[in-house]
């Protein structure tokens, strides 16, 4: 114990007195950084103020609170210090959702004129008015793609701004990027449901459809209609602004006798409506530019620890492996939104978002492997306590066999602590200590563990050779080092579980050590008869389970999470990975 204590004593020291210049050295290229990068976004979020029309905000205001409000122009105050900018960030995207939120109802408004008429025709029977308007509408809906995509790109730009590096400590708006995701999917889901017809089939007043086809598609837009409302209807219900201004509804059209005209003069608005959102609400805001930046302004700066396009490599190579899908269970809290493994992992990263992209990817890594971790802990535990309350009889065979166990876990340690420093190696974490995103605390306990590990010879072969009192005293001592360990890294856990609901919301509990003891209990005995032979199947079914875990972590979490890959890689970059 004493060889043990001295030697993990030696080890922080060393690793302690030599970061301190290099930690000193990273934090002045963070800080550095951090204000590119906040400049960067001044830029950007100015731009798109500046260049919303002042008619687009005629009348608004913001509500301050339950109670008051304020005026655009209050609101938006010239920048002259960082509360300036952080309140005009805060303002700009909650206009900018605004505005989002009533294009999708001004959209829904001509689509219920158009279902209107159509459901007439269906009432009266007026079977081929019906399809035609069917028909004539679905086509409409399917010219809304370009339109949907561009808002969502737009939004997607915005989402893509790590707010938690800019504005630290201080909850920003989320943009609406799921709302206008959902308007999306219905849209892209009519066309790839068209493109499976007959392409000999021309939707038009000549060659029509069956009315069975017609009255699926009348059926769907009425569902989308009615959960589309209730989605707008709650944007506008908890938007932060207010529209004070007097004025006819803008989708509502002077109707006349002829439904039909009625019909093509709203698919004519539609067309209209579409071009002008595109031109006013993506192109004249710049998002066009910023996706595709040609003026150093408008490039995001680029952290001048590293080579950008390497880190950018290693993350495109993880983002495609098959392990994050033991991670499903897992959402990350980040700006107050919870964010699933599939929205994390579904674009390819680039220079726009590897910022926000390499927190939310460190972030998911520290809620999972915090989580391996607790669930190794438990398992540990009930190791123990099966062997001292159930095998006391056969009691040191049953350390020994625990013992061979724990010192198997290796590989799974040695995994994580493989993945840990790849990407240490490959700079892609944050070596802020409060960030979420940080993974130096899952590092300690990985190496603690593996130090533990490697320094005490917990191998099953180590016993075989011994006899009677000395075995007796090996695995005492080994056991007091041991439980010494487990209950100084109990109290670092447990520190850590503490925050842990800031950063993940998890849909799996922990293990449980009641359960757990069930289950193996229940395991054992459906294969055996007498107490003895239950409480040696009991035990060796938890060993197994034990080894299981470790091998699957060890997977899933190393070798199905492209590591390997990324190793090799940064093997044959190391020249250009680290810039001097």
């Amino acid at each position: 114990m004493e060889f043990y204590s001295l030697i993990l004593i030696m080890s922080i020291v060393v690793f302690a007195k030599k970061p301190d210049e290099e930690t000193n050295c990273n934090r002045r290229i963070v800080n550095k950084y951090r204000e590119d990068y906040k400049n960067y976004i001044k830029t950007v979020v100015g731009y798109i103020r500046l260049n919303i029309g002042l008619n687009e905000m005629q009348n608004l205001k913001f509500k301050k609170d339950s109670i008051c409000t304020i005026s655009i122009e209050e609101a938006f105050k010239p920048e002259i210090n960082y509360n300036n900018f952080k309140n005009n960030y805060f303002y700009t995207i909650n206009l900018l959702n605004f505005k989002y939120t009533e294009i999708l109802k001004n959209f829904l408004d001509y689509i219920d004129i158009i279902l209107q008429v159509c459901k007439q025709f269906h009432e009266r029977n007026l079977e081929e008015k019906f399809i035609c308007c069917v028909t004539s509408l679905i086509e409409e809906v399917k010219n809304s793609k370009t339109m949907f995509e561009n808002l969502y790109n737009g939004m997607t730009f915005i989402s893509n701004i790590d707010v938690r590096f800019v504005f630290q400590g201080c909850i920003m708006p989320n943009v609406i990027i799921n709302e206008i995701n959902f308007f999306q999917k219905y849209v892209l889901y009519k066309i790839s449901e068209s493109s499976q017809l007959d392409h000999n089939t021309h939707f038009n007043f000549n060659c029509l459809p069956n009315i069975e086809y017609s009255e699926m598609n009348f059926e769907s837009l009425n569902e989308f209609l009615t959960v589309a409302s209730i989605i707008v209807n709650n944007l506008f219900k908890n938007s932060n602004i207010i529209d004070t201004s007097i004025k006819t509804n803008s989708t509502t059209i002077q109707n006349n006798d002829d439904e039909f005209y009625l019909v093509y003069l709203t698919c004519s608005k539609l067309k209209s409506f579409y071009t002008e959102n595109i031109e006013i609400w993506y192109k004249n805001l710049g998002f066009e530019k910023f996706l595709n930046p040609k003026i150093p302004i408008l490039i995001p700066p680029i952290d001048s620890k590293f080579n950008i396009n390497v880190a950018i490599k290693a993350f495109n190579i993880l983002r495609h492996e098959s392990g994050w899908k033991t991670m499903e269970h897992i959402n990350i809290v980040y700006n107050e939104k919870l964010y699933s493994v599939d929205c994390i992992m579904k674009d390819s990263i680039d220079n726009i978002n590897f910022q926000i992209k390499k927190e939310h990817v460190m972030q998911l890594l520290r809620c999972r492997y915090t989580e391996i971790i607790k669930n190794y802990h438990m398992l540990l535990t009930v190791l123990l306590t099966l062997c001292d309350n159930y095998a006391k009889h056969f009691n040191y065979n049953c350390l020994i066999k625990f013992f061979d166990s724990f010192n198997k876990s290796k590989i799974m340690f040695e995994g994580l602590q493989s993945a840990l420093i790849t990407l240490k190696k490959s700079l892609l974490w944050n070596i802020t200590a409060m960030s979420h995103s940080n993974l130096q605390k899952i590092l300690k306990w990985v190496d603690d563990f593996n130090c533990l590990l490697n320094n005490n010879e917990f191998s099953q072969d180590k016993f075989l050779d011994q006899k009677g009192i000395q075995i007796t005293d090996i695995i005492n001592k080994k056991v007091v080092v041991l439980l010494n360990f487990r209950k100084q890294f109990y109290i670092d856990l447990n520190s850590e579980l503490g925050n842990m609901n800031s950063r993940c919301k998890m849909k799996d509990n922990f293990f449980d050590k009641t359960q757990l003891e069930n289950y193996f209990k229940y395991l054992a005995s459906k294969m055996s008869t007498s107490y003895y032979e239950h409480s040696i199947q009991m035990y060796h079914i938890a060993c197994n389970y034990f080894d299981e875990f470790c091998e699957n972590v060890y997977k899933s979490c190393y070798e199905n999470l492209g590591f390997r890959k990324v190793n090799r890689l940064n093997k044959t970059s190391d020249e250009i990975i680290m810039v001097d």
